[in-house]
Order: structure tokens, then sequence, then C-alpha cells
């Protein structure tokens, strides 16, 4: 079965098989659906949503076999394309691994269906990784020998040279190692399932991008840069195994912003408890060892250790822990036998500091009271006490700028230990010190999400990022509330925010903020050309936000000229529409000029970036358009036969 947790789509697959007693799954808690055809499959349930896709248990009418057959919207947007795309390199990478690895679910076949990319593959028997986890703790060996079959199945794909799309890739990275896309089939075989998101590497390069996979089992480089390789599968195995052991994942939190955070930047392992032995903990924490370099270097040297466990040998985890504790017994020890006390701080005679004292006090006890001078006394020693404390608290501040003024905090960190000190610091002087720097800090974590944006024909930029952003900027604001710069981002963000979830004219009002914050700033207007062309349909709106744009100083790339040809291309489909509803009218003249004017346009813009995106399928379709508005045109006003010029046409 299929099953949908959240928004992770995950699978139960069965070896291809004919239909017999079993016609369902054995899993009585199924999504039952109506059944339904599409192409040659009869949809029999359907067991999961995730994302854009759907999966289907379904019968192949060509070989009356059941099969496994996920189904992927098509979307018009760039995030849709790219999901199309993941999905489809995915399905290729997967098909050639199967053919080298049978604990890879076969694919059958992939491609175009009804509007729909669909792929069909094996449909597995057998129980999801992440059902036996919630079914209790495993036992810790047999978590390792799961552990030990996934590093041998990633031993077989990071190693794999292969040819796709007549380019040579080598190093299939899964990119999504997580319970669900585990399987234990009915004869005990780890299945590694779901490639929809694989990567592979070419030969000249050491990372990929890939935007895709779970917060809770990527690695702190991998979300830091948004960019994975055979590492990050690693992580994700040392995870699964802490998982299966305890039952629960070695990092938590109340929100995905939050828990990304702490793994991004290095938070405390929660340390297994006590029902995993030492050897095996020593494994598991330095496969999630903060520093990359105290990592396995592959899946061979990862399983290497885990069968050495099993078998009772030495592992290198265990001999790098025992090296660790020596060199800090010696270091310990060597501070131990160099720390001595310091004869010149001797301990001032009580008498002298008694005849010190008893000028004033003598003094002060003709003057005040007793009362009166124990009340003073007492006041001295809390401001004092309030100064000391202060000046440490300062002195803490003076220590950790350094870290803000090097940016080496992300935002939600530096906010953390700047609040630590506001609270700590009753005079409030700690955090003067931290003020600027850390309102600088902020402001450049949202730039540098602005200029991705900006910058880029296809920015790595999600919800999640405009949400930091926002969250940046309402903090900075609280540090500088007359900083028109932070305002204006912080409306930018939640422009886009809104433009997400397709509230498009509060998104409008919002962009429209920060370019009144900001009016020498482009951003603003690429926001809003983005929300007027694609998500509110006012072409002429969004020309006019392109234009303004330019005239700011934003330089065209794909992206812009990408809108402005679909600006154009609508605009002259509204107008040939227009012109068929006033046929045979002196109005139908203007339209028909309007609509060859607005798709001459739209084929400059699809012109300059083609064959990048769609544009080439835009171009066939405007050019298409066009012949129709010419060819009417010609039948409204054909030229005068009379006239020379008009013998050659």
């Amino acid at each position: 079965m299929w099953r949908m947790c959240g928004n992770d789509l995950c699978g139960i697959h069965a070896g291809r098989g004919s239909i017999g007693a079993e016609r369902l799954c054995r899993n009585s808690m199924a999504m039952k659906s109506v059944l339904q055809d599409i192409g040659d499959y009869q949809i029999l349930e359907k067991l999961g949503r995730g994302g854009m896709a759907d999966v289907y248990l379904a019968l192949d009418r060509k070989s009356n076999l059941r099969v496994a057959l996920k189904l992927v919207e098509r979307g018009d947007g760039p995030e849709a394309r790219e999901i199309l795309d993941a999905e489809r390199l995915g399905a290729e990478l997967q098909r050639q691994v199967s053919l080298k690895d049978p604990r890879v679910p076969r694919i059958h076949a992939f491609g175009d269906l009804d509007g729909y990319f669909f792929i069909e593959m094996d449909f597995i028997e057998g129980n999801d990784l992440s059902a036996l986890i919630s079914a209790g703790n495993i036992e810790p060996e047999l978590a390792s020998r799961i552990a030990v079959e996934l590093c041998d199945i990633l031993t077989h794909a990071h190693g794999m040279t292969l040819q796709v799309e007549g380019r040579e890739i080598r190093a299939i990275v899964h990119g999504d190692i997580k319970p669900r896309n585990i399987r234990i089939d009915t004869t005990g075989q780890v299945r590694v399932l779901d490639f929809g998101i694989a990567k592979g590497l070419s030969i000249t390069r050491k990372l990929t991008s890939n935007v895709f996979g779970s917060v809770a089992y990527s690695s702190p480089e991998r979300l830091e840069t948004g960019r994975i390789d055979e590492t990050s599968d690693l992580w994700s195995v040392g995870i699964v195994l802490y998982e299966m052991i305890e039952g629960r994942l070695p990092f938590e939190a109340g929100s995905t912003e939050r828990l990304e955070t702490i793994i991004r930047t290095r938070g405390a392992l929660r340390p297994p408890g006590e029902r995993c032995p030492e050897i095996l903990r020593q494994i598991i924490c330095k496969a999630l060892a903060a520093a990359p370099e105290n990592r396995y270097r592959n899946a061979l040297d990862f399983k290497i250790d885990l069968d050495a466990w099993l078998s009772g040998n030495p592992t290198a985890a265990a001999r790098e822990n025992e090296e660790t504790r020596r060199t800090q017994l010696a270091d310990a020890e060597e501070t131990r036998r160099t720390a001595g006390e310091n004869p010149a701080q001797k301990a001032e005679p009580a008498s002298v500091a008694g005849k010190l004292r008893r000028p004033l006090y003598g003094k002060l006890r003709h003057l005040l009271s007793r009362r009166e001078v124990l009340i003073l006394a007492a006041v001295l020693a809390l401001l004092a006490g309030l100064g000391i404390w202060e000046m440490i608290e300062v002195r803490s501040a003076i220590r950790l700028r350094p870290d803000f003024v090097a940016e080496k905090l992300d935002g939600d960190e530096a906010w953390e230990r700047y609040e630590r000190v506001r609270r700590a610091s009753p005079l409030g002087s700690g955090t003067l010190v931290l003020r600027e720097p850390l309102l600088n800090l902020l402001q450049e974590s949202c730039d540098r999400t602005c200029s991705e944006y900006r910058n880029n024909d296809t920015p790595r930029v999600r919800e999640g990022d405009w949400m930091r952003c926002k969250r940046s900027m309402s903090r900075a604001m609280q540090l500088d509330p007359a900083n028109r710069k932070s305002a204006a981002m912080y409306e930018y963000a939640d422009g886009h925010i809104l433009r997400i979830n397709r509230k498009g004219m509060d998104a409008v009002a919002a962009f429209q903020r920060a370019a009144s914050f900001q009016p020498r700033w482009p951003d603003p207007y690429l926001g809003l050309a983005r929300t007027y062309i694609y998500y509110l349909s006012d072409m002429e709106r969004g020309t006019q936000a392109l234009d303004r744009a330019q005239q700011l100083g934003h330089s065209f790339g794909k992206r812009e000229y990408a809108m402005l040809g679909e600006a154009h291309r609508n605009r002259g489909l509204q107008a040939w529409d227009n012109a068929n509803k006033v046929r045979d009218t002196d109005q139908e003249k203007e339209f028909l000029k309007k609509a060859r004017d607005d798709f001459n346009d739209a084929l400059k813009a699809y012109m300059q970036i083609a064959p990048w995106g769609n544009s080439t399928t835009q171009i066939l379709s405007v050019q298409d358009s066009l012949a129709k508005v010419e060819q009417r045109r010609k039948e409204v006003d054909p030229p005068n036969p009379l006239l020379p010029w008009n013998w050659i046409k």
C-alpha cells in the first residue's frame, strides 16, 4: 500500500503478479476509490497522495497484472515544472538502477498519459519501516542489519555510472531516504522506494541541487546550501538507524523552521538511550557528527563498521572515540600540572580594611541613624551588584559581537542570543553592543533571499524562505522601527507569501507598500508583475510593473522575458476573442490589429529566451494564433488588386 502522512508519499509495492484472490490490499484501513479508467489501466484503489502526485493500485489490461501507478499533475508554474522534471529524471534513474539491483523496484513505463505524467512500477507487498517503528522499538541487532542493507544498496547506487539523456552521470543519490521510503517485503528483504527526487552527479561536479526531501532526515550542509551528494544519503541512514532503535528522531522541534535551524546550526545530538549498546551508540554518533570530516566517508565504510559491530569485531567508531578520550585526558592533566596559586594574590588583612573604612563610617554615624546607615549600605551594595552584573553582561555581549559581524549565526539563533543578553542585562547596555550588528545580520539574511529570487532564472526560494525573511524583518523593525529598508523587505516577503497562497489582491497591496518604503527598489515591481500576470490575469498592469522594474535598473533575465511574453500572448488572445465577438463590424479591425501587435511582441520576448522553459512550445502557439489573425485580416480587408505593389502578393 502507498500511504499518505503529512505531505509525504509513501508506498508499499509488491512484486508484479497476477490478479488472484487478493484483488485489493490486505490493509483494511486503505482508502477506496471509485473504479475508473485511464489509458490501459483500470484503477482499483487510491493508495495515497503527496504534493502533486496520486498513487493507485491499478490493473494493467495489457498484461492483466497489478501495478503501482503514480500520476503526477501537470502545472504551468516553474515549481510545478521543476517537480515534473524531478519525477521524470527520478523515474529514468530508478529504471536503470533497478536493472542492476533487484532491491530497487522496477519501473515498467513512464511518460505522458491523458494530461498526467505517469510512472508504472512494481507493486511490493510487505511493511514500510515507519509502520514497524510505530509498532515498537526495533531491536538494535535487527536495526543494524536493516542499516547494513541500506548501506549496501547505496554503495551500489553511489558507484554507478549511467547514460541519461545523452550525458554521463555518476553516483545516483537517492535524496529522500526515510522510513516511509524503505520497505521490508514478505521475504524479509529490504527494498528502497521512490526515486522521485533522485539525482545523478555529473562527472565534473561533486554536488547537485535539490530542494525537495524531508527536513528531519536532511544533513546540515544540505539545509545550508540546498545541494546534495553521496554524504547526504549517509546522514539520512544515520537518522533512520537512530529512529529504529529509539522510536523517535534525534532532533525534534515544534515547527519545521525551528527544526531546520537546530540541524543547520549543528544542535547537540540527543544520545541514544540505555537499550542501545555502547559500540552501536558510537557508530550512530559518528554517522551524525557535526563536522562532515568526522563522519563516514562513504556507504561502504558505514557498512563495514556495522558489520564489525554485528560480528563482535573492533570498529572504526570505537577506535576514534578512544583516541579522543585519551587526548582529552592528556589535556586535562597538562592543565592541572601547569595550574598553581599566584602568590601575589593575597587577601588584604582585615585590620587594614577596617582602618580604611572607619573614618567614613564614623562620619555617617554622626549624620545618620543606624537604620538609615543600614539602608544606605544595602542600596549601595545593590547598585554595586547591578553594576558588576551589567559589566559581566556587556563583556559577554562584546565577545558575542564578532559572531554577529561575521554572520556566523543564522537569524533565528542570533535573535535568541540577543534576547538572552537583553533579559540578563538589567540596564540594557549589552543590547546596545549587539543592536547594530544584529540589524545588519538580519537585513543581510533577508537580502540574500531577495537577491537569489531576483538574479536567478530558476530561483531556489520557497515559501519557508519568505517566512524566515518576514520574521527577520519583523525583528529588525523592533531594533529600529524607523528603518525603511526593513519595512520594505518585510512587506515584500509578505507579498510573496500571499502570492504563493493565491491571495492576489492582498499580495498586490503588500508589494505596493514595499515600493512606497523603497521607491528606487525594483524588486516589489517584479513581485507585482508576477502577481498581475500569473495570478490576476491583469496583463496591462503586469507589463507596466515590468517596465517600471526595468526603469529602476533591473536587467531582464529569462524569467522576465517569459512573463513579458505571457502578458503579450494573453493580451493577444483577449483581443482575438474580442474581434470574434464584434465580427463584421468596424471594431473588428482594431481588435485584429491589437492582437497582431501583441502576438508579435510575445514572439520577440519568447525568441529572446528560446529554448528555455516552455518558450519553444509558446512560440509555436503564438505563431499559430498570429497566422489565424493574419488570415482573418486578409478576409476583412483584402488587398486592392488594382495597386501594382499588391500584384506580387
